[in-house]
């Protein structure tokens, strides 16, 4: 979630990794999202079917997800004027369980 000086806060949702560095696989939205506006977010992006698993790994509950994903971004929000970003790298998630493995918050 980055302030952009245009449109405010923003969120991009991507698969990380080589997904998002050389095939610029993000998806975007403007703040405030919905459950449903991050779970679309996500079934945007090219990789996409990599979440409903691959190669015998298990498939993302994308709801688990898009819950975790709106939550941050409602925390986002509730910051106001003071966030200048908040970065979730990576977001671990394997089925159901998602969890933020860092995160990095720069203050304006």
């Amino acid at each position: 979630i980055v302030r952009d000086p245009a449109w405010g806060l923003t969120l991009a949702v991507g698969l990380g990794g080589v997904w998002v560095e050389v095939l610029r696989d993000t998806s975007l939205r403007i703040l405030p999202v919905t459950h449903d506006d991050v779970r679309r977010a996500l079934t945007e992006l090219r990789g996409a079917r990599l979440l409903e698993g691959a190669r015998g790994t298990e498939a993302a509950d994308l709801d688990a997800v898009s819950e975790v994903i709106t939550r941050v971004a409602a925390l986002a929000e509730s910051l106001g004027d003071t966030l200048e970003s908040l970065e979730i790298n990576p977001l671990l998630v394997q089925g159901s369980r998602v969890e933020a493995l860092d995160a990095l918050i720069t203050w304006r």
